[in-house]
């Protein structure tokens, strides 16, 4: 591995005599020698004026025309404010062309206000993602990030708050660029306290390039969030609310301040609320009947804040500072009633188990970036990124049990525990990566280096007499570190106006070590692993005429096992559930093959194939005669094939539709211990549509909605969706907004799922708070001219994501 990483930093150096391909270079100033930003430089033939190429100049004032055949041309060059300017002939021979500095002469005109009205489609398919705008969805006002990805194409939110594309586990979520640092409860945690007022869109990537981190099987799905991108001081304040069974409030302030050196960039945001649910979760195991209720209320108040600053050394190099923390305070309490008895017992139900939970935890995460950019005007581009994150976890879980026996003889029983579970993860990355002009395509290439350590604890106590003793044998503390040493190469070429393709490849170095300490003895107390993996990936794309364009692309990606799933040792959830770790779990591995056909930009057309080996899956088992744990297993193998269509058009000028419907058939295969077999499939659809009305006087009207299908992991899950109605209204010089929505219109926020295996049967059934009426104000305020603050990635683009439990 270390001669891959060297041979690639060698190239990076010896890479710089490669490029061929003549361009021509300028920048655009003004009668003060100030830079001219996002002009628009227009090349044409110096005999007939034919357009050969049109181009727009950088918020520095650079343009550059790549790919330039020899002749003699000349540049027309206009922007805002400034007199049209037409060049002298210039004539490329056999070198790059550098010209001086163009000067604009400021236009005399006076313009009276000028409005543009543009917004963007809901959903936007572009070559290698998915883009849905959530600022284009009314409904979407008052949501949070879990419920948007819900309503995303081809996503699905399972019982247990997964995210699942087409029916399947291990897309990665990014939140701006970034891996979001967990997975599981905590991940979840964290999506609910995002509220839409924050984010821009949500970015569905299913066949990323080797440039990103192979982890996640089914891609990557980026929630990017809002930034303000104009010049001088400005920003933008939102206030929501929404009522349901509990009121929840949610607002956010964004603020920019930027100069021709400086750009200074930071936001804060505050939630709370409470959320209700109901569970009932009917079991049999042993001939044994449990039926529990369950009534939930999760509570969560967070905050974060982001601050950030660009420096602008000259035209070509920029260097930046950002800090971005959160901070949550939630409580996922509940009350339940088990009835216990007997099955196919003519006696009534002979216990009674009444638990009455709380868990209070406190999240804390923060991360910095420090990053450098190198760019010139022949496509030479150097990002260097080094991170530090932190994420602490401090939660207390109450369990008080009483049983209830039928029998009034007999008296109840208590039993009574808590649990305490710190978490500290700690996570350093240092990436490069370089791009540049070779052969008439663009060449990529970097490395990566990634540290993370996590430190899980698990103390269990009894609660005797109402005090606190602590048992050593369901105690332990799991510490655990990883590196991961990566590099790739990538390639791009436009062979013509029709055909371009896309290469890469991507290695990496993995080395793991798990130490559990506790004092009951275990036979997996150290688990030591290192392997190394090679991700190829590719793109061809064919534009056959205006109408219709193809694109064919293949990845092979890796989704590893969350660091909690790993421990190995045994901790109660509730008086009869527990659960488990594995520190065996193998690596996903998964390659993907997919065949888009887009038609004049409104219908689109997908066909998809994959195949994952070691899927990873959580299993219930029987821990005794009476409870159950849950642990995760890899199985043999799961493929599957899937059919995706996209539509957006324009019934007439004020009515716009969407619809995406993706259909998918999966098979699951394995053979695990105890002679357990699985041997699933599932052919199933979800779908998701929006219909747009657009009145007069900037009011708008939107109905939109979405549905999955029953479909089968190992559990047959229900199907189930939701209908929303939404009315927007634009004032103050289109700088205000306010949106009303109303969610679930018809009562159909539920789901559930049956399943029977390993001796035993359950049926859950859930209902959540779907019902509620949401409010929101939105103002912009400030200088509107130019874009500001740039979006750069960090380089713990994996790390962040598989943060679970705490």
């Amino acid at each position: 591995m270390k001669k891959l990483l060297v041979l690639m930093l060698l190239l990076c150096i010896a890479s710089f005599s490669f490029a061929q391909t003549f361009t021509i270079n300028g920048t655009v100033k003004n009668q003060q020698n100030e830079v001219v930003p996002f002009a628009t430089i227009a090349l044409h033939n110096a005999k007939d004026s034919l357009l050969i190429k049109a181009d727009i100049a950088t918020e520095e004032g650079i343009f550059k025309m790549a790919n330039i055949a020899k002749g003699l041309y000349y540049l027309q060059i206009n922007a805002v404010g400034f007199k049209s300017f037409r060049s002298s002939d210039i004539e490329v021979i056999n070198q790059n062309i550098d010209l001086p500095s163009f000067t604009l002469l400021t236009s005399v005109q006076q313009l009276e206000e000028v409005k543009v009205v543009a917004s963007k489609p809901l959903i936007e398919v572009k070559q290698d993602k998915i883009v849905f705008n959530i600022e284009s969805s009314i409904n979407a006002t008052g949501s949070n990030a879990l419920e948007l990805l819900q309503k995303s194409p081809g996503v699905q939110v399972d019982k247990d708050d997964n995210v699942l594309v087409k029916g399947k586990a291990g897309v990665r979520i990014y939140i701006d660029g970034r891996p979001s640092q967990m997975s599981g409860k905590d991940l979840a945690s964290t999506l609910r306290s995002m509220n839409s007022a924050d984010i821009e869109a949500i970015e569905i990537i299913t066949n990323p390039s080797a440039k990103y981190d192979a982890a996640g099987d089914l891609g990557i799905i980026n929630i990017r969030l809002k930034k303000n991108r104009k010049i001088g001081t400005n920003g933008n304040i939102s206030l929501g609310a929404n009522f349901g069974i509990t009121p929840k409030y949610n607002s956010s302030l964004n603020i920019n301040h930027r100069d021709k050196k400086v750009n200074l960039f930071g936001s804060y945001s505050y939630n709370q609320g409470a959320w209700h649910n109901t569970t009932f979760d009917d079991q049999i195991l042993n001939n044994t009947i449990y039926n529990k209720t369950w009534h939930g209320l999760w509570k969560d108040t967070s905050q974060s804040a982001k601050v950030g600053v660009d420096y602008y050394i000259d035209s070509k190099n920029t260097i930046g500072f950002s800090a971005n923390g959160r901070m949550s305070d939630h409580n996922g309490g509940g009350e339940s009633q088990t009835l216990i008895g007997k099955r196919f017992s003519s006696v009534p139900d002979s216990v009674v188990l009444y638990s009455q939970t709380s868990n209070p935890e406190k999240n804390k995460n923060l991360n910095l970036n420090l990053n450098y950019r190198f760019a010139d005007t022949t496509g030479h581009e150097l990002n260097v990124d080094a991170n530090y994150g932190i994420f602490t976890s401090r939660g207390i879980n109450y369990q008080p049990n009483r049983y209830q026996f039928y029998s009034p003889e007999i008296p109840a029983i208590e039993r009574n525990y808590v649990s305490k579970t710190p978490t500290d993860i700690t996570i350093s990355s240092f990436k490069i990566d370089y791009e540049q002009p070779f052969q008439k395509g663009k060449l990529g290439y970097g490395v990566k280096w990634s540290d993370v350590t996590s430190d899980n604890t698990f103390d269990f106590f009894n609660v005797i007499n109402n005090t606190e003793v602590r048992d050593i044998d369901r105690s332990n503390r799991f510490t655990y570190t990883e590196r991961v040493y990566a590099g790739y190469i990538n390639y791009n070429l436009q062979l013509n106006k029709k055909w371009d393709f896309q290469v890469g490849l991507r290695a990496e170095n993995t080395k793991s070590l798990g130490n559990l300490t506790s004092y009951k003895h275990n036979d997996l107390d150290r688990v030591d692993t290192t392997y190394l993996n090679f991700f190829p990936s590719g793109t061809l794309s064919f534009k056959a005429s205006d109408n219709h364009s193809f694109n064919l692309n293949y990845s092979r990606r890796i989704n590893r096992p969350s660091y909690q799933n790993l421990n190995p040792f045994e901790y109660r959830i509730d008086e009869l559930v527990y659960s488990k770790g594995n520190p065996f779990l193998r690596p996903e591995l998964a390659n993907s093959f997919k065949l888009t056909h887009v038609y004049q930009s409104k219908l689109t057309t997908s066909l998809g194939y994959w195949r994952t080996k070691f899927p990873v899956v959580g299993l219930r088992i029987p821990y005794d005669s009476s409870r159950t744990y849950f642990i995760s297993r890899n199985l043999d193998y799961s493929e599957g094939v899937s059919l995706d269509m996209c539509i957006t058009a324009s019934i007439t000028k004020w009515w716009q539709i969407y619809f995406n419907v993706s259909a998918y058939h999966n098979i699951w295969k394995a053979n695990l211990e105890n002679g357990l077999v699985i041997d699933n499939s599932t052919a199933a659809l979800n779908c998701n549509g929006q219909n747009t009305f657009k009145i007069k006087n900037n009011w708008t009207i939107e109905l939109s909605g979405w549905y999955n299908s029953p479909y089968r992991r190992i559990d047959y899950n229900s199907g189930m969706g939701m209908m929303d109605v939404g009315v927007q209204k634009k004032f103050w010089s289109d700088n205000a907004t306010f949106k009303v929505s109303y969610s679930d219109v018809l009562g159909t926020a539920r789901g559930g799922y049956h399943s029977r295996y390993a001796g035993i049967e359950t049926n859950l059934r859930f209902t959540f708070e779907g019902q509620q009426l949401k409010f929101s104000f939105n103002y912009r305020f400030g200088n509107k001219e130019i874009k500001g603050a740039r979006n750069r990635k960090s380089g713990s683009e994996d790390e962040m994501n598989r943060i679970k439990g705490g």
